[in-house]
Parts: C-alpha cells; sequence; structure tokens
C-alpha cells in the first residue's frame, strides 16, 4: 500500500480529515490535563431557583481565571469548560466555596475542543413574589444607572428619589414577565430600604444562545407602608395561594411548568468493542430541577462510524455496542433533545479494547 493511500485510510479511522483528527487529539489532551490547571475550580454548581443545598449536585469541572474589575462591567472573569459541559449566556453558577454567584454573559465555542466565555459577578439577589404568592430569590448584576442629576428631584413642597439601576437577571418564565409596576427593594439599610419600580424590561437585547439575559431598567418608587415588607424583603406583599409552593408541604415539589434541560444518565462513558452494550438513559427537567414525565426523546448519534455501532431505542433510553476493532481510540457524540428542539445535551463516549 503506498504511503498515501496509508495516510487515508488512518484518517477514515480516526475521524475521516486531519482536522478531525487534531480536534479529536486535542479533545483528549485537554480532559487529560484539563484538573491539572491552577485555574481548576473546586465547588462550582449550577445554581437552581430557591435552592438551598448543594452537597449532594456534581461540581462542574471549570478552570476560571483572568479576574478583574472595571467601573463599567464590575468584576469579571474568564472561564473554560470542555466540549461536553457547555455553560450559556443567561446560566448562572454558585461559588460554593466564596459563596457568590456567577452570571455568564459572554460563550462561545473554540474549534470544537472546548467551550469558553466569560462571568460577571453578581452583586445582588433580587427577591419578589410571582402570580401565586411564591417568593423568589435571583441572582443579578445591578448596574447603577443615575446619571447627569444627583439622584433627587425637588419642588416646593417635598423631595422625591430620581435613581435609576440596570439589573442583568437569566431570562426564563419568571424574568421575562417582569414589567411595571413590580416593585422591588434595593438597598443594604434594611431599616429604610430604597423602594425601586420596573419601567422597562428588555428581552431582546441580550438574547443570546438558547438561553440568554434579560436588562430590567427600575427607577427609584415611594415607600408604601401598607403593602411592602420590609422584614420580609418584599414590596406589594401578598399572602401565598393555597397550594402555592410557600403554602404547601416543601417535600411536595410543585407542578413542571416548560422544559428547561435534559440530561443523559450513564453508568460509563467507554464502550468495549467486543463487550456488552451501554444504556443511556433521557431525563428531562423544568426551572425548578422537577423532572417532567412522558417527554420523548430524541436520539441522535455523531460519528464518522455509524454503521459499526449497534444502536436500540426504547422508551426514554438508547442502547449502544460496537464489535468492530478499528473503532478502538476512537470517540463518538451521543445527542439527546425533545421533540421540538427546546432542550438538548450531549455525551462524549470513548471505544476502548475489550482486552
Amino acid at each position: 500500500m503506498r504511503s498515501f493511500d496509508k495516510f487515508k485510510h488512518k484518517m477514515s479511522l480516526s475521524g475521516g480529515s486531519l482536522r478531525n483528527d487534531r480536534v479529536r487529539d486535542s479533545r483528549l489532551l485537554l480532559n487529560e490535563t484539563f484538573a491539572d490547571d491552577a485555574s481548576f475550580a473546586l465547588g462550582i454548581y449550577f445554581w437552581e431557583l430557591n435552592k438551598e443545598s448543594y452537597d449532594n449536585d456534581d461540581a462542574l469541572r471549570i478552570r476560571i481565571f483572568d479576574r478583574k474589575f472595571s467601573a463599567a462591567q464590575g468584576v469579571t472573569m474568564k472561564f473554560q469548560t470542555l466540549i461536553d459541559s457547555p455553560i450559556v449566556v443567561g446560566d448562572i453558577a454558585y461559588d460554593s466555596i466564596e459563596d457568590e454567584y456567577l452570571i455568564c454573559t459572554e460563550s462561545y465555542k473554540v474549534s470544537d475542543i472546548h467551550w469558553q466565555g466569560k462571568f460577571t459577578l453578581c452583586n445582588w439577589v433580587l427577591r419578589w413574589q410571582n402570580d401565586n404568592g411564591d417568593v423568589l430569590n435571583y441572582p443579578c448584576y445591578d448596574i447603577n444607572a443615575t446619571q447627569y442629576n444627583s439622584g433627587e428631584q425637588s419642588n416646593k413642597q417635598f423631595t422625591i428619589g430620581s435613581s435609576q439601576h440596570i439589573l442583568l437577571l437569566p431570562y426564563d418564565q419568571n424574568t421575562v414577565v417582569l414589567k411595571t409596576p413590580q416593585r422591588f427593594f434595593i438597598d443594604k439599610n434594611y431599616e429604610v430600604p430604597t423602594v425601586f419600580v420596573v419601567t422597562q424590561n428588555d428581552t431582546t437585547s441580550y438574547n443570546f444562545g438558547r438561553k440568554g439575559i434579560v436588562r430590567l431598567t427600575v427607577m427609584e418608587d415611594a415607600y408604601n407602608v401598607n403593602k411592602d415588607r420590609i422584614d420580609l424583603g418584599i414590596c406589594d406583599y401578598k399572602e401565598p395561594l393555597e397550594g402555592s409552593e410557600d403554602e404547601a408541604d416543601t417535600s411536595t415539589p410543585p407542578p413542571p411548568s416548560s422544559l428547561h434541560k435534559s440530561t443523559i444518565l450513564f453508568n460509563t462513558n467507554v464502550l468495549k468493542s467486543g463487550g456488552d452494550s451501554q444504556v443511556f438513559t433521557a431525563k428531562f427537567f423544568d426551572e425548578n430541577n422537577n423532572e417532567i414525565m412522558g417527554v420523548v426523546p430524541v436520539w441522535k448519534i455523531v460519528s464518522d462510524f455509524n454503521d459499526s455501532l449497534q444502536v436500540v431505542e426504547h422508551e426514554n433510553s438508547i442502547e449502544i455496542e460496537v464489535d468492530d476493532d478499528s473503532c478502538i481510540d476512537e470517540e463518538f457524540k451521543i445527542v439527546l433533545s425533545d421533540s421540538d428542539g427546546k432542550v438538548s445535551s450531549s455525551l462524549l463516549v470513548g471505544i476502548e479494547s475489550l482486552l
């Protein structure tokens, strides 16, 4: 066999092209050395609404570096994750060691090898009630947008505040509906806190990726002694509806609302050529991390050797095996989504020798 023919044969076994071969090698090298870097961060988790403990959750494999401060953007830092652990604009990470929240404001995939982007340190937790009276607590980045005035307007009778802030929050079903006359306490003076009212909710300027950010503009408003509860940190307080999240037994999860994420459960992400098959199970969750039942999974296998894989789909899982030694040391991707394509997740699976 000529040298060029040998080269083409090698390429067909390892990805189909020189580029795919280099991408595969770069992923494998990064995966092996990822946790060795000094920037590898411990105790970082995906934030979930009103969740109190992350002790039983899997920490993110993430590098965080180049932390800096600017008056315009606050405290920012860059991050890097592996190709099968995407973080998108609008995701919030919780740093359990520093007890800080980080909102993703930039995210992009680098050459199909890894994800990289930027976090902004959240400096406030916004607190309000939804229509059912459930209390919601959202980390956010608060920007003081008061310009060209002292923050007050006066006439002969009285003085009123005119401060204006801009809040960056993750886009979801709770934040996208915020509008006038929704009011919040935004002040660390807990004895006489300042009240703000929503004047604009920009849901499109930061609509990047499959999630995004809402940009809330709020203006200083008057305190209402009859409705605002300083002791609870909530403006326009109302008693929760019977059977709502705050009223019901907390051991009973609230009914699911809409798809938020999908997850692939597995025992191992390694297949043995000529060995037993492996089963990968689909799970779907809403914004509150409650499992949504009855969602039909859509599976896709991404590789250059699909003909060598034996794939059987079940009700909510997929079973895969391989018996082809030419696939040893290769890898393929399993992509899971719902039938409408609202959420998706992926998993890299490697193939090893049975012996």
